[in-house]
């Protein structure tokens, strides 16, 4: 905490003393009851200019140059040109905090926000190495043990520029979205799309033209979040299926089969008057330095307006999601079922079982209290929508059998219950269901 208090201090007079006052840090002491220290926190914004002292241009620099410095470093020296930034900007404390007061707000360049970006996935994707016995001296690691391989310094300024990222990002009237489009989107925008899928991952991300126009022809669609600050730089991905009804299975959006039935006849599955459901089955932040960064609920938004508008037929919003942490979670607490499928015959013979324990996993497990301990039910519920479905068989592929035996689970959007479902669950915990899920819950019902 003393080393963070002193970058964040070291900042503060640095930007203060500027012969420029548009240049600003904000330096606030919030009293945390749970310790003895006070938690720091600073925002400042940026505008660059040539009225600078030296002191003011090294902190500029750094930050305007780190991209293209960088590019062919590999993480070991990224992380050393970071580290030796932030411990050559320590020891400086020209001016105090309360002479912060009168500073006006300025808003930061995109550039320098473009490279808090960069600079947090770098050091995300360095903290993510192996460990090896070169990279640490505790003997009692092992390479598989999730530990936190950033210095306290580093890992400070990391929080840091999270803090201003947030910020500087999260403002509903700017952030926009559109469709991924090949023919209007430069090769190096849809890349960043392509290869930082993380729900449903390309199959050939270097090659992904046919793949990309499978994933956005008819009766599909990927809408991208971006920030007019950052015109090149795609935040996060939300790819959509229209469907008659809401699908159970990832093989209706896949085939492109707008019809949730198997007896549909092949003239309605081809009228879109059919067509009534829009199926979120994918969404993805598409850089690592956008971690605790929640735009996702500002993509759902802007994506329900963008549907709503384009698409006024369009009656249901829902998701297809999966389970990412539930095998693990079995692992732990349910070993003798994890040890007993070793094939699909296996999995077979412990449905009803596997059945129940999903469904307790979804609503009842907690991370803490009033929190569902799944990331993505978490992350829906808080956006406001409700539980609808638990789905068996949903997803064969190799990847979600390994994260949940193929059991995905439907999210529904009401637009009229969105603010009431979210504020009952951010407030009290309250999982909001729809009576479908209801009936499995209560009935083991499939």
């Amino acid at each position: 905490m003393l080393a963070r208090n002193n970058i964040l201090k070291h900042f503060n007079s640095i930007i203060l003393n500027s012969s420029n006052k548009q240049n600003i840090f904000i330096y606030n002491t919030i009293n945390n009851n749970n310790s003895n220290y006070n938690k720091s926190r600073m925002h400042f914004s940026t505008l660059i200019n040539n009225n600078r002292n030296e002191e003011d241009n090294d902190v500029n620099k750094f930050f305007k140059d780190y991209i293209y410095k960088s590019t062919n470093y590999s993480l070991e020296q990224k992380k050393k040109l970071i580290e030796s930034f932030v411990l050559d900007s320590q020891g400086s404390n020209k001016i105090s905090k309360e002479k912060i007061r009168d500073i006006n707000i300025s808003p930061i360049s995109s550039d320098i926000l473009e490279s808090f970006i960069k600079i947090r996935d770098d050091l995300e994707k360095y903290n993510c190495l192996p460990i090896t016995t070169t990279t640490t001296t505790n003997t009692n690691i092992s390479p598989s043990t999730p530990t936190n391989r950033l210095s306290e310094q580093l890992y400070s300024f990391d929080t840091l520029l999270g803090e201003l990222i947030k910020e500087n990002l999260k403002n509903h009237n700017k952030l926009y979205c559109k469709p991924l489009d090949l023919e209007k989107m430069e090769p190096r925008i849809w890349r960043q799309i392509v290869e930082n899928e993380a729900v449903h991952p390309y199959e050939n991300p270097l090659n992904p033209i046919d793949e990309i126009k499978q994933r956005t022809g008819k009766n599909r669609t990927c809408l991208v979040l971006f920030h007019p600050l950052l015109p090149n730089m795609p935040l996060m991905s939300l790819y959509i299926a229209f469907t008659n009804g809401i699908p159970n299975n990832m093989q209706i959006i896949e085939n492109n089969n707008p019809s949730t039935t198997t007896t549909t006849t092949t003239n309605k599955i081809n009228d879109n008057d059919f067509i009534d459901s829009a199926i979120f089955y994918s969404i993805s932040s598409l850089h690592k330095g956008l971690g605790g960064v929640n735009l996702g609920h500002i993509l759902i938004t802007k994506a329900v307006e963008f549907i709503r508008l384009d698409k006024p037929e369009i009656k249901n919003f829902c998701t297809l999601s999966p389970l990412p942490r539930f095998r693990k979670y079995l692992s732990k607490s349910h070993p003798q079922f994890v040890e007993h499928i070793k094939d699909r015959a296996s999995l077979e013979e412990v449905k009803p079982q596997l059945q129940s324990l999903a469904l307790n996993y979804i609503f009842k497990e907690k991370s803490k209290p009033n929190r569902v301990f799944d990331p993505v039910c978490n992350f829906h519920l808080k956006n406001g929508a409700s539980i609808y479905r638990l789905n068996w068989d949903a997803d064969e592929s190799e990847k979600r059998i390994d994260e949940s035996y193929g059991i995905m689970i439907n999210y529904l959007y009401e637009i009229e219950k969105l603010e009431s479902n979210s504020k009952n669950y951010i407030e009290k915990g309250t999982v909001s269901t729809n009576q479908i899920f209801d009936n499995q819950y209560k009935n083991n019902s499939f």
